[in-house]
């Protein structure tokens, strides 16, 4: 199998007045094409500074202070901002763990998906919503082409999540990071989601990176486990 992402000594850092405090402290692993890892700790462990470090979006007074991560063949940690814009999103998707405050509140989620499938595979305004509605409709929203044009405040917090998941999934990313993807969905819609996720993976090569702390879904759904 061949290398996605090879991570080597990676080291984050936050600044407090105490001090600087290492939140992730030399992580190495790596990830091979079509392959679902998972990456498993206790509360406060680091894994989601770690996904956040691996597409850079690691604010002040956070800091990336070493390490290489190297997405086939390249560091991420050497490229610019605008190189960086078009691998998030696009190539590298994230589930983030809390859809609140990653959806723009006063933006139609329709809005927001279309912007995404528009800029990264280059369809038009009317293909774009069409492929919007099917992944609402793929990941377990009723009415989707009603929800489309609701507003993220309109959705519950389930909702919400498996919006976030529509749109990470909507570009068919080569690595897809999902941090708790599934937290805030009942068990019917977890089992879809997961099911959808391990369809992406067979049919295009997808590999995920899953940030989870039930065991038994990294039991059945990864091929190995980072602790």
């Amino acid at each position: 199998m061949t290398d996605l992402l090879s991570v080597k000594q990676l080291k984050t850092s936050f600044a407090t007045r105490e001090g600087e405090v290492q939140s992730v402290r030399g992580v190495s692993f790596t990830l091979n094409e079509g392959e679902v890892v998972g990456l498993v700790g206790e509360s406060g462990s680091g894994k989601s500074v770690t996904a956040r470090s691996l597409i850079r979006l690691i604010q002040s007074p956070g800091r990336i202070t070493d390490g290489q991560i190297l997405f086939r063949g390249e560091d991420l940690l050497t490229k610019s901002d605008k190189e960086l814009r078009k691998i998030r999103g696009n190539r590298i998707s994230m589930i983030f763990q809390d859809p609140m405050t990653s959806l723009n509140p006063v933006v139609r989620v329709g809005k927001q998906m279309t912007e995404v499938i528009r800029r990264h595979r280059k369809m038009d305004k009317s293909a774009a919503r069409k492929e919007a509605i099917e992944l609402l409709h793929q990941v377990g929203i009723p009415s989707p082409e009603e929800r489309i044009d609701q507003y993220p405040h309109e959705f519950s917090g389930g909702m919400r999540q498996r919006v976030m998941i529509a749109m990470a999934l909507s570009c068919k990313p080569e690595l897809l990071i999902a941090d708790e993807p599934t937290t805030a969905l009942d068990v019917t819609i977890q089992a879809q989601i997961l099911q959808l996720m391990q369809e992406l993976k067979e049919s295009t090569q997808t590999s995920i990176l899953m940030i989870k702390h039930d065991l038994g879904v990294v039991a059945q759904v990864c091929t190995r486990v980072i602790v």
